[in-house]
């Protein structure tokens, strides 16, 4: 079937070139090099006239704005509002040493990654919500960037599925002639020791007459830092600590038909908190905050090669190639709740409840050290294909793809039925149970005395490795023709770009035994996932010069998903007027999609999650298990974008409006939302034999509808002068409406909100920096503030701070000074200046993970060395 479609696209882009080649080949020739932006497959003879919003970040900003990778320029952009690049414990299961952006707060989704204007295959891992997403720290070595375009706008109609709020395109460079070498070191000025090392190289040149060849490779060393290591954090607390709490079964009443749960009376005495909790209650609480990782250890490994050359006058034959092995581990607590309660028998030899009782609690706590989790995500892909020009106004591209991402998980976490042995007495690997309890290698454990050396020696027979092995993969055949003169319209010509893609899309989760068992007390257990499907698509695009200072823009695309996820076409209407040399208008209306992805579709997702009992009010974490379902429709989008661009010598000024209305947007259910409203059901929650929530099972859905709209304004005034040129700058994104609809129809106002319970993502009201630069033959100078406005806590209705920090890096050129023939310079900077924490928010971490930057004051390094 899949080798069928790609003789059928090859013949279609075969036929189409054919067709479009003879009437022109003998057309005049046409001297002024064009390009193709992102947001178009049509080229232009400067980026400027594109009629949809496009930012471009150069690799020159990316070194003055201290950059470090694809994180801190995702992190900077005003347009991104939700993005998950910061690793969390609670908020990053299993996603931790990735990163992803965030266009418009619409969900990770919804925004569509290309390099070098084609797709690169999404994480084999997915966020908590279940969404799928490209791992942009893999994309690419810093170093091999030339520049990346932001399109601002939806653009399904133009690049398929995931196009919804936009598309951020990383471009290689083709520039560089010579080799590269750059060192940087960076560490963290204020509490902490967190710093890290990072090598980069690139090396560029020609090959003959008619090709060029890029290679570069990269190296990260990052050490971690703990929550316990700022002086911002707030303790979080978990009723499930050691020394725990027990539930006293001969206690029942009314209030509570399990029992009475009373905290370990030695407490506080063995560093546990206290807690008298509803219904004569008491808990003893355990602070886990200290150990949850907000920066992990990384080892990341990157090489990218691109190369291009002439076959012929008219045929070029071009490869990409490029693989990313990030290792990463991280501490936790030094154990995880046991959400199963497990018995401890009367005749255990330290119970003095002289009845058999259920422990709440976990096996290691207080005073205990940490546990350590392991990740390993590993990126591959290769592209190849032809390309060629027919006369001086025909391109065509032929491309394929293949890429793949791996992951391997790690965690740890207590096998639920080997903990209960030992509290039964008999716990050890070499135990026989033909043995009495406690008796000769069977041993118990004592949940009443944490530092009874017997529950040490459990160890390795209690804690466990949790093993999933991941795979995603994605196949891409397609090709496109695009046609400058393709028809005379007045004294212009309308340009045209047809073409056709076919891709496959594949995931498989494999676990091991134990995680297959669902025998894990806290992580519960994963199954084994197969899932893939075959999508095709046809796509056109026209540009009509209705006269010479003004040109409509048309453009729809064709996809079939076949069984899962149905077909859909999609319009993109633009205009371009410019009215004068300087000034241009523009405006676009489109419709966009996003078919569920494999995971969402066939997956099965286990993770935990902090939820709030309603029976007794107690909040801990728990099980959520969430289905795949393939009755799962697409997301549907409306998008508008008015703007206007103003540029001369000095001054380059972009204002535009937008608005997105996004229909049956894929998520998952709350499950907390499904827990207040069923919290009996035992098909929807889960309790233990204590009463207990153990697992909350969820299920992808279609929720109703996101509906937000703004104004984004980028401005850049350039001023030479005696002492050099000083280039003041604006980048801001205002926020005017975020409205939010759940899957039952109520309607929320999501606008300077939190939004921690609703399908949406934070949405301060402004994001946005200011900077200057300067620079002479001899220094630089840069420097920013970046500001995010306050917003709203929905859920405590507590008003979350506004977070402003300051950054400033000094170059010296090198090659001025020792009169290198080759691009040199020693750089110094500081981010976040004063050293500003993220706000605070009252959940456990004390901040959002979403929002927020927990990294602190970091001074750096850099050396760039040229040859």
């Amino acid at each position: 079937m899949w080798m069928n479609k790609a003789q059928k696209c090859l013949w279609l882009c075969s036929a189409v070139t054919l067709f479009l080649t003879f009437p022109n080949i003998a057309k005049a020739t046409n001297d002024i090099e064009t390009i193709t932006v992102t947001g178009s497959r049509i080229k232009r003879s400067v980026q400027a006239d594109s009629s949809s919003p496009v930012s471009n970040v150069d690799a020159k900003t990316l070194s003055d704005m201290g950059a470090n990778g694809t994180r801190d320029l995702i992190e900077a952009l005003p347009f991104n509002a939700g993005a998950q690049n910061n690793s969390d414990n609670l908020s990053q299961n299993y996603t931790v040493g990735t990163a992803n952006v965030n266009l418009r707060g619409l969900g990770v989704s919804s925004t569509l990654v290309l390099l070098n204007g084609r797709r690169q295959v999404t994480s084999s891992v997915v966020t908590d919500q279940g969404a799928s997403f490209v791992d942009t720290a893999s994309l690419i070595p810093l170093l091999a960037i030339k520049r990346v375009e932001i399109l601002r706008d939806g653009a399904s109609a133009i690049y398929g599925s995931d196009a919804v709020a936009g598309v951020v395109n990383f471009i290689s460079r083709d520039d560089l002639d010579g080799a590269q070498l750059q060192y940087e070191y960076r560490q963290r000025v204020s509490e902490g020791s967190q710093d890290e090392t990072k090598v980069d190289f690139a090396y560029g040149a020609d090959i003959g007459e008619s090709g060029y060849i890029l290679f570069a490779a990269s190296v990260l060393e990052r050490a971690s830092l703990l929550l316990g290591e700022v002086d911002w954090h707030k303790p979080a607390f978990s009723s499930f600590g050691n020394p725990g709490s027990f539930v006293i079964p001969s206690l029942a009443s009314a209030q509570n038909p399990q029992g009475l749960t009373v905290a370990d009376r030695n407490c506080e005495k063995s560093g546990g908190q206290f807690s008298l909790g509803s219904n004569g209650n008491s808990f003893c609480l355990f602070d886990f905050a200290p150990q949850i990782t907000i920066v992990p250890n990384e080892d990341r490994l990157q090489f990218f090669a691109t190369a291009k050359w002439d076959w012929s006058d008219r045929i070029r034959l071009w490869f990409e190639a490029g693989h990313a092995d990030n290792q990463i581990s991280r501490e936790v607590s030094p154990s995880f709740p046991v959400l199963n309660a497990p018995s401890v028998l009367s005749s255990h030899p330290d119970n003095t409840f002289s009845e058999d009782v259920f422990f709440r609690g976990r096996p290691y706590g207080a005073g205990k050290p940490t546990e350590q989790n392991y990740y390993e995500h590993r990126t591959t892909r290769v592209a190849f294909g032809l390309e060629g020009d027919i006369g001086q106004d025909m391109f065509w591209q032929l491309a394929y793809v293949n890429a793949t991402n791996d992951a391997l998980l790690n965690p740890r976490d207590v096998i639920a039925d080997n903990f209960q042995q030992a509290l039964h007495g008999f716990g050890g690997t070499n135990c026989d149970k033909v043995e009495s309890a406690g008796i000769g290698s069977c041993i118990y454990f004592n949940p009443f005395d944490p530092f009874d050396p017997d529950n040490e020696r459990l160890r390795s027979f209690i804690i466990g490795d949790y093993i999933g092995n991941l795979e995603s993969k994605l196949q891409i055949l397609e090709g496109y023709v695009s046609f400058d003169e393709v028809l005379g319209f007045g004294d212009e010509f309308i340009a045209l770009a047809i073409g056709a893609q076919i891709r496959k899309e594949s995931i498989v989760q494999r676990y091991d035994a134990l995680t297959q068992q669902d025998r894990f007390a806290f992580l519960i257990g994963n199954q084994n996932v197969d899932g893939s499907r075959d999508v095709t698509a046809i796509f056109a695009e026209a540009r009509i010069p209705i006269w010479s200072n003004f040109e409509l823009g048309l453009a729809a695309r064709y996809e079939d998903y076949g069984s899962l996820g149905g077909d859909t076409t999609d319009p993109k209407v633009s205009v371009l007027w410019h009215i004068a040399d300087n000034l241009s208008l523009r405006g676009s209306y489109s419709t966009s999609f996003r078919a569920p992805s494999v995971h969402q579709l066939k997956g099965v997702q286990t993770n935990f999650a902090n939820i709030t009992d309603p029976a007794d009010g107690s909040t801990t974490f728990g099980g959520n298990r969430t289905l795949g379902d393939d009755g799962l429709v697409s997301e549907t989008s409306t998008a508008v974008n008015i703007g206007a661009s103003f540029s001369d010598e000095s001054v380059n000024l972009d204002v535009d409006y937008w608005r997105f209305s996004f229909d049956d947007v894929l998520t998952r259910e709350s499950h907390q939302a499904v827990v207040n409203a069923a919290p009996d059901d035992p098909n929807r929650v889960i309790r233990t034999a204590a009463g207990t929530i153990s697992i909350v099972n969820t299920k992808f859905i279609n929720a109703q509808a996101i509906d937000t709209s703004g104004f984004d304004v980028i401005g850049m005034y350039t001023m030479t002068t005696q002492f050099g040129q000083f280039v003041p700058e604006i980048h801001a994104s205002y926020v005017l409406s975020y409205d939010l609809t759940d899957n039952v129809g109520n309607v929320s106002d999501g606008l300077g909100k939190l939004n921690r319970n609703t399908v949406g993502n934070p949405s301060p009201r402004l994001r946005g920096s200011i900077g200057m630069r300067w620079h002479n033959s001899n220094h630089s100078v840069a420097a920013f503030m970046r500001h995010v406005s306050s917003y709203e806590n929905d859920v405590s209705g507590e008003s979350i701070g506004s977070f402003t920090t300051f950054d400033t890096q000094y170059a010296l050129p090198l090659d001025n000074l020792f009169g290198l023939e080759t691009t040199s310079y020693l750089a110094v900077g500081v981010l976040n200046l004063t050293d500003e924490p993220p706000p605070f928010v009252d959940i456990a971490g004390s901040y959002d993970p979403r929002t927020g930057d927990p990294r602190g004051r970091r001074a750096y390094i850099k050396l760039n060395v040229g040859f």
